[in-house]
């Protein structure tokens, strides 16, 4: 049975997209840790809601112009990180199809660059004095899969109208420019497509329209007093996330609405969490028990691998992604493991989620559990969300400690079919990247 899930894999991983993308995601892994880790500390500790920020109270003890300093400096890692992330997707996609096909790949990851510049400026903002502005959303994390896309198609270009050649032979075969003169024809093509394409498929509305999808499905899983319905947009919330159209920010939102208000309200009155009128309040009820390391349990997937995998790349990415996940930050862990687009992980991320939140209903149906009402500050690590929610209820601590627990153990599985593939793909020669001289 594993032999068997392993070559269908295998066979999907032949790909060439596929390929790409994995490719892509391993290459930009730094990246992302590095947002991953600038995004934990800013909103642990220079936020004014954050968890360190709170408990250290460091607004009465450090100048407020190293706080200011410090809250622009991480911000904007955060921002310039995750907003272009896009672009270096489209980089990396056009440069990894390329090489396929042993075409230009240098000259593909740059046209791959121009073309989702091309494809993400909004005309209609273009000015006399020459100032221009983007659709930042085609350009940033939410609309990783279209600069996927944008890449893998400025890459098939090349494979078409490039020029075949031995990388490792560039420098004594040709000169530079009699290399850049061999990328005009691709280089030209693709500009006249993402123009083209701009104006038919307008990428601008489609990326708006899926971030309105996105948002409106968070609104439903969040915000609802059904179970069912809070089970359905966050599921459909993480396939988007495993789909590469996902948002860095979705994880560990601030609840509100009136059913929320109005459970904190009934809390603060009578000093308890018990018999509140929406005890299956769908905010509460994911951010405390589904919510290990963001959507689809990804503090779980870490620690499992650390525990259960004998590949040291896994290994390796799940020590580094450990503590910006283990407070919520999870970008560098959905690119680095990694989770996007890889067939292996998809059922474990939807369905355990959906199984711990029928659990704790039901611990909270039979008075197991109180519910979870109260506030909690941002970068809160996912384990103790419950247990601060509740007002420092012990047993609810306990309820979730067993289920992070069996959430562990059910990855392990899946972990070591990872490690399988991983082993097998080693042995792959067509994996072997021929632009490196070993």
């Amino acid at each position: 049975m594993l032999q068997r899930l392993v070559t269908f894999v295998m066979k999907l991983n032949d790909r060439s997209f596929l390929r790409v993308v994995r490719q892509t995601l391993s290459m930009l892994f730094p990246f992302a840790l590095l947002g991953s880790f600038a995004q934990m500390i800013y909103r642990t500790f220079l936020s004014q809601n954050g968890l360190f920020f709170n408990i250290a109270y460091i607004d009465r003890w450090a100048p407020e112009w190293l706080v200011t300093g410090l809250q622009s400096a991480f911000l904007g890692i955060t921002q310039i990180t995750f907003n272009l992330f896009g672009v270096l997707v489209a980089y990396a996609a056009a440069k990894y199809t390329a090489r396929i096909y042993h075409r230009d790949s240098q000259l593909a990851g740059a046209t791959g660059i121009v073309a989702i510049l091309i494809i993400a400026l909004r005309y209609d903002h273009i000015t006399i004095d020459h100032t221009v502005d983007f659709n930042w959303r085609l350009l940033g994390t939410h609309s990783l899969l279209i600069a996927l896309l944008i890449g893998y198609a400025v890459g098939q270009v090349y494979h078409w109208l490039g020029v075949e050649r031995n990388f490792q032979k560039t420098n004594q075969i040709i000169g530079i420019r009699e290399r850049s003169l061999y990328a005009m024809k691709p280089l030209i093509v693709s500009t006249f497509l993402a123009v083209l394409f701009t104006f038919i498929l307008n990428f601008g509305l489609l990326s708006k329209t899926l971030y309105g999808v996105y948002a409106q499905m968070i609104q439903t899983g969040q915000n609802n007093q059904g179970i069912l319905l809070t089970i359905a947009g966050m599921t459909l919330v993480t396939l988007f996330d495993w789909l590469g159209l996902g948002s860095v920010t979705s994880a560990g939102m601030i609840l509100s609405g009136s059913p929320y208000a109005s459970n904190l309200s009934y809390a603060l009155r009578h000093g308890s969490a018990w018999n509140i009128p929406y005890p299956f309040f769908g905010g509460s009820l994911y951010n405390s028990f589904a919510n290990f390391g963001g959507n689809g349990l990804l503090l779980a997937l870490t620690v499992a691998i650390i525990i259960a995998s004998r590949t040291q790349g896994q290994h390796q990415v799940a020590r580094w992604t450990l503590i910006p996940t283990l407070f919520n930050s999870n970008y560098a862990a959905m690119i680095g493991l990694p989770i996007i687009m890889n067939p292996l992980y998809l059922l474990p991320i939807i369905l355990l989620p959906i199984a711990n939140i029928l659990i704790a209903a039901g611990a909270i149906a039979i008075h197991l559990i109180p519910p979870t009402p109260y506030p909690v500050l941002t970068g809160t690590p996912g384990p103790l969300i419950s247990f601060v929610a509740s007002n420092g209820n012990w047993w609810v601590l306990l309820f979730t400690l067993a289920l992070f627990v069996f959430d562990v153990w059910c990855f392990i599985p899946f972990v070591k079919i990872i490690d399988h593939f991983d082993r097998t793909l080693f042995a792959d020669s067509s994996e072997v990247d021929y632009d490196v001289k070993k």
